[in-house]
């Protein structure tokens, strides 16, 4: 696999290049389930309620979340912007959702409706070197969010160091990431409610809960695997999208280079 900074030096040394884009996404993820969460405060830095309760202000920074940019410039054009945590065009996904341009006065309309009219401080927390881009995403997010008004702390940490305090909720906000063999893979660990009885919720760290989207999901789930369990997965995910538990970032490329010696080689 070849780090995409890397792709011109080896096409100069006469290197084949070739890529596509990985059946995983990464993505920022809210704690939607406690009252008050950590790194969240008013300009005055005083503590307050937790605003990513309100679906609101998680609607407010998605769409000041400039995903284009992030795919173009941080993975140098080896990404591709996301709208749903699998990439369109694979099985259960939906061809319905596009990820749309900044549109900041309309985020800090939502902001003001959601009575933070001057914005709020929070923490952004993430993996340093776990995925490509990731520290780099944050920085650029940052100043995403400061043109409506929220002040962004980003914060990086190996992985080891990340995942126990993401698990522990101590963080508000969070970078992460999730791949597998079908949508339902991320479908059921993302954005379905915590179940141990139904297998779900294992990458839910910040609670979301909808039921009517955990009972789309399932009811998709019982039907044979073709065109009618991909259009119900793609209607389960349409729903949950809109109430914006998750931002889809982008779904990075997979970059492999090779020598004369190798004829061809098929990326997957």
């Amino acid at each position: 696999y070849v780090p995409a900074r890397d792709v011109e030096v080896l096409k100069q040394r006469g290197l084949k290049v070739d890529s596509t884009s990985a059946a995983r996404s990464n993505f920022l993820q809210f704690d939607t389930s406690h009252d008050k969460a950590p790194g969240v405060a008013d300009k005055s830095g005083n503590p307050i309620a937790n605003p990513f309760k309100d679906k609101r202000v998680r609607q407010a920074l998605t769409m000041a979340t400039d995903r284009q940019f992030l795919a173009q410039k941080i993975l140098l054009g080896y990404g591709t912007a996301a709208a749903q945590p699998f990439p369109s065009g694979l099985p259960g996904t939906s061809a319905n959702l596009k990820v749309q341009a900044p549109d900041y006065e309309g985020a800090k309309a939502l902001l003001a409706e959601a009575g933070f009219p001057d914005g709020f401080n929070v923490v952004l927390a993430g993996p340093a070197g776990r995925y490509p881009g990731d520290a780099e995403s944050l920085q650029a997010i940052a100043q995403n969010w400061a043109h409506i008004g929220i002040g962004v702390k980003p914060i990086v940490a190996p992985f080891s160091v990340f995942a126990p305090k993401r698990s522990n909720g101590e963080y508000p906000v969070w970078y992460g990431g999730c791949s597998g063999e079908a949508v339902t893979t991320c479908l059921d660990g993302l954005l379905a409610s915590p179940n141990d009885e139904r297998g779900t919720g294992s990458l839910n760290y910040g609670g979301y809960r909808n039921e009517a989207f955990d009972r789309m999901l399932a009811a998709a789930e019982t039907i044979e695997e073709g065109p009618q369990r991909n259009d119900a997965l793609a209607r389960a995910t349409e729903f949950v999208m809109a109430d914006y538990p998750m931002i889809p970032l982008y779904h990075f490329h997979l970059i492999v280079g090779y020598g004369p010696k190798v004829a061809s080689y098929v990326v997957h």
